[in-house]
């Protein structure tokens, strides 16, 4: 018999930012993504829109955040409810069913990554780890024989078998120091059951929580770099218009971060920030930049392929004068501005011809003197977008 699942929801950080922190993926896009790639991005299959699959996902990770179950539940399930292919007098029960169903794998992943994350945060005191399932009926036979067993926390054993390590697992992980572990009693590595999980599920707590800063600090590491590799490779979300590899992805979701620390720090002292990462490795490029209400200075190494962000003190997160003129300077990947909670990234296309260069320079040079005509400026900015030249959008 297959287990019930029952998840205990809490509010939990960590858990909800590894629900966001997955790219979304057409299902076709999806059965080609490398093994490691897959439990970091989110589909569903049979939906192809993208910002429906955006809103499912989201969904879920309110339910970390502190939404209840049923309210998060009611929410996915008129989402998937369009999609399905069935009676309409099944329609909404089989609804249900199927956002119950990825509320709980979702969510029990999410929970284990995050129990996962604090238990290597105690590690050095804590270096042995103990299975234990729940201990009911429901166990099945392979999950019962690793009941109580006790393994070394960096045994790759645990690689595949940390709960939940297959569909429907409600098992746990508890830290033991090495006196409470020798006492409960060790194995070893080759005396550890190998149950086979099954076909189509892949979930690896320690492999969950890479970001781009444990890339850029792992860079020395032949197994990181191989994951930054296939990262730049892998396309794991398609909005219909271009698609975005998983490097690009994980790049955004910490210019994004970012954006939320600086921005606050922004509004509790109207001075400007910005900060700068190297494109190509991730690394970030300095200090963050502090200047004051007219804007902040940065200095960027030949040759780089950078992004830029910074914070503007007012509402207001169109690009000025200065920031275009920044970008045709500097070889800019893109340029991300936050004003208040509000996060724009925009990116030059192609470069502007000379006559829009020279527009340029006359509105920066305006707005360094007299003050520029935003309404002429916003114009001139609009035009721009429209011929090609400038790619503009609201991620938050």
């Amino acid at each position: 018999m297959t287990a019930q699942l029952t998840i205990e929801t809490f509010p939990n950080e960590a858990a909800a930012d590894y629900i966001r922190g997955k790219a979304v993926a057409d299902p076709k896009n999806f059965g080609n993504l490398p093994p490691q790639l897959k439990q970091r991005a989110f589909t569903v299959a049979g939906i192809e829109q993208m910002d429906v699959l955006r809103r499912m996902r989201d969904i879920i990770a309110r339910l970390p955040e502190g939404t209840s179950w049923d309210e998060a539940k009611r929410d996915l399930a008129s989402e998937i409810s369009p999609f399905l292919d069935v009676e309409d007098g099944k329609r909404a029960k089989a609804a249900r069913a199927r956002a119950e169903h990825l509320l709980r794998i979702h969510g029990a992943q999410a929970y284990a990554v995050s129990r996962h994350q604090e238990q290597m945060g105690v590690v050095d005191r804590f270096p042995y780890w103990q299975y234990e399932t729940v201990g009911d009926a429901n166990v099945r036979a392979s999950h019962a024989a690793l009941d109580g067993k006790v393994l070394r926390a960096d045994d790759p054993w645990w690689k595949t078998h940390y709960p939940p390590w297959d569909w429907g697992c409600r098992c746990i992980v508890h830290a033991l120091d090495e006196e409470d572990a020798r006492e409960i009693g060790i194995s070893e590595h080759n005396d550890m059951p190998m149950p086979e999980r099954s076909e189509g599920y892949a979930f690896d707590a320690s492999d969950a929580s890479v970001d781009l800063d444990m890339l850029v600090k792992g860079k020395d590491d032949p197994d990181c770099r191989l994951f930054a590799a296939k990262c730049r490779r892998a396309t794991v979300q398609d909005d219909g218009r271009e698609p975005e590899t998983m490097w690009d992805f994980m790049f955004r979701r910490k210019m994004e971060k970012t954006a939320r620390a600086l921005s606050g720090a922004t509004q509790r002292d109207g001075k400007e920030r910005a900060v700068v990462r190297d494109y190509s490795t991730g690394k970030q490029i300095g200090d963050v930049a502090v200047g004051d209400a007219n804007g902040v200075k940065l200095e960027i190494p030949d040759k780089a392929t950078v992004c830029t962000l910074h914070t503007h003190p007012s509402q207001n997160n169109t690009p000025s004068p200065a920031d275009l003129s920044f970008a045709l300077t500097y070889d800019t990947k893109a340029e991300y501005i936050a004003a208040g909670k509000q996060l724009r990234r925009w990116t030059w296309l192609k470069r502007p011809e000379k006559k829009d260069e020279a527009r340029i320079a006359e509105y920066d040079r305006a707005n360094k003197t007299d003050g520029v005509d935003w309404e002429s400026y916003i114009w001139f900015l609009e035009r721009l977008e429209a011929n090609g030249y400038i790619k503009m959008e609201a991620l938050s």
